[in-house]
C-alpha cells in the first residue's frame, strides 16, 4: 500500500483585514471555512499523515474562537488516527514566551517546536519504518541548522518539515532570518519528501524527474497576487517491493479554497462610457470572487467611480477599484486650457504645477487631486 500525506502550509487564520473594511470579518469566516476544508480532506483521503507546515496562525496569539476553531477541526482528524505533524513558521513563531504551540493541545499532536532537530521522530505506518525530520522557526538560529535535518543513515521512508526560503524561487525577497537554501542544499538532505512553507504560491521542486518537494502556498489567498485556485498538496509515495530502490513520490493538487482573488486590468480607451465598463466587468461576475479592478488609459472624462463601485458591488463578494486613468493628456483637457474661466485657469496652473514636479510619486498624488476636483466642476 502506498503511504499517503496530506501537506498544507501558510493557512494564517486569524489575519487582519483592514483594507476590506467591513467585509474583512467575512474573510475572517472564509479562512476558518478553508481550514475544515483541509480537514476534511485529511480524513476523506484516508491519508497516513497530515503535515503543516508553519503559518498555520498569522500570529503567535491567536484569538479564543480561531484556536478553538482549530481544536474542533484537527479532533476531527485525531479521531480518525490521522498523525498531525506541525512546524510553528514565521508568523506563529515561538519566540514569545506565551506562544500558542505551549498549550497542551499539541501534545495530541507531533509538534517540532525546537530549532535544531535532534532525532527524526519514527513511527511505523502500514508496517512501514517512517522517519519525521522537522525543526521550528527561530531567527537567532546560528547552528547549520540544515545539517540536522538530513537523512539519518536507516532503512524507511524520511519526510521533512520545513519553514524556510529556497532562494532560487522567483519574485521573493530573501532575508537571512527565513532560513534561506538553495535547491542543491534542499536536494541535499536527501529526504524523500520535504513538505515547505513560507512561499505564498505553489512551487514543486524534482530531481531527475521525480518529485523532492513543495510549497503549496496559502490555501485561501490572503492578497491579490495569490489568485485563483488555491491548493494543499496530496502526497503519494510509492514504496517499491526491493530494499535499495528509490522511492516513487507522487503530488496531486487538491483545491480548497472558499473565494478566490482575482486582480483584473482593464484599458478603458474604447469604454470610456461607465454603462460600457460595467457591463464588461459583469463578465467576470461570481459572487465568490473578491475582485481587485484596476482601471487604466487616458480618457476624455473623469470616470463617476461612485456609480462604476455602486453598479458592480452586488457581483462580487468584494470589490476595490484602482482608478490609474489619467486626463491630463487628453484631448478634452487641451480644450479646457483654451477656456477663459476659472476651470481653465485651475486647468493651466494644475498642469504648470505638475510638470514642475520631479518625484513620480508626488506627481501622482496631484494628478489624482486634479481628477478629483475636475469630477466636481463637471
Amino acid at each position: 500500500m502506498p503511504l499517503k500525506i496530506l501537506h498544507a502550509a501558510d493557512i494564517h487564520l486569524g489575519t487582519h483585514f483592514p483594507s476590506l473594511g467591513a467585509y474583512a470579518p467575512e474573510r475572517n469566516q472564509d479562512f476558518l471555512k478553508t481550514f475544515s476544508k483541509i480537514c476534511e480532506t485529511a480524513v476523506t483521503e484516508k491519508v497516513d499523515l497530515f503535515f503543516i507546515a508553519g503559518d498555520l496562525f498569522d500570529s503567535p496569539h491567536p484569538s479564543h474562537e480561531v484556536f478553538g476553531w482549530v481544536q474542533a477541526e484537527l479532533e476531527k482528524v485525531i479521531q480518525n488516527q490521522i498523525p498531525i505533524v506541525i512546524i510553528p513558521g514565521t508568523h506563529d513563531n515561538i519566540m514569545a514566551s506565551d506562544h500558542i504551540f505551549r498549550h497542551p493541545f499539541w501534545d495530541k499532536t507531533i509538534l517540532f517546536k525546537d530549532p535544531i532537530l535532534k532525532d527524526p521522530k519514527h513511527l511505523k505506518i502500514q508496517g512501514h519504518d517512517v522517519y519525521l525530520y522537522g525543526m521550528a522557526y527561530l531567527p537567532e538560529v546560528t547552528t547549520p541548522y540544515l545539517e540536522n535535518m538530513k537523512r539519518r543513515p536507516m532503512d524507511g521512508i524520511h519526510l521533512g518539515l520545513m519553514h524556510g526560503s529556497v532562494k532560487d524561487a522567483p519574485n521573493w525577497k530573501i532575508y537571512e532570518k527565513d532560513f534561506p537554501m538553495t535547491q542543491d542544499e534542499l536536494f541535499g538532505l536527501n529526504l524523500d519528501y520535504v513538505a515547505l512553507g513560507h512561499y505564498h504560491n505553489p512551487i514543486v521542486y524534482e530531481k531527475n524527474g521525480i518529485v523532492r518537494a513543495s510549497y503549496t502556498g496559502t490555501p485561501e489567498g490572503k492578497r491579490f497576487i495569490e489568485a485563483g485556485p488555491r491548493v494543499v498538496h496530496l502526497i503519494t509515495i510509492q514504496i517499491p517491493a526491493f530494499a535499495g530502490m528509490t522511492n516513487h513520490v507522487e503530488l496531486k493538487p487538491i483545491p480548497v479554497h472558499t473565494k478566490t482573488m482575482l486582480e483584473k486590468e482593464i484599458d478603458l480607451f474604447e469604454l470610456a462610457a461607465t454603462e460600457n465598463i460595467v457591463q464588461k466587468v459583469k463578465e467576470l461576475q461570481d459572487p465568490n470572487t473578491l475582485l481587485r479592478l484596476i482601471l487604466k488609459g487616458t480618457l476624455e472624462d473623469v470616470l463617476d467611480l461612485s456609480k462604476i463601485q455602486g453598479d458592480l458591488a452586488p457581483y462580487f463578494a468584494y470589490l476595490e477599484i484602482i482608478d490609474e486613468t489619467s486626463v491630463i493628456d487628453s484631448q478634452w483637457i487641451q480644450r479646457l486650457e483654451q477656456e477663459n474661466t476659472i476651470r481653465g485657469f485651475f486647468v493651466r496652473k494644475m498642469k504648470e504645477k505638475i510638470n514642475r514636479i520631479e518625484s513620480e510619486e508626488e506627481k501622482e498624488i496631484y494628478k489624482n487631486a486634479f481628477k478629483e476636483i475636475l469630477q466636481e466642476f463637471s
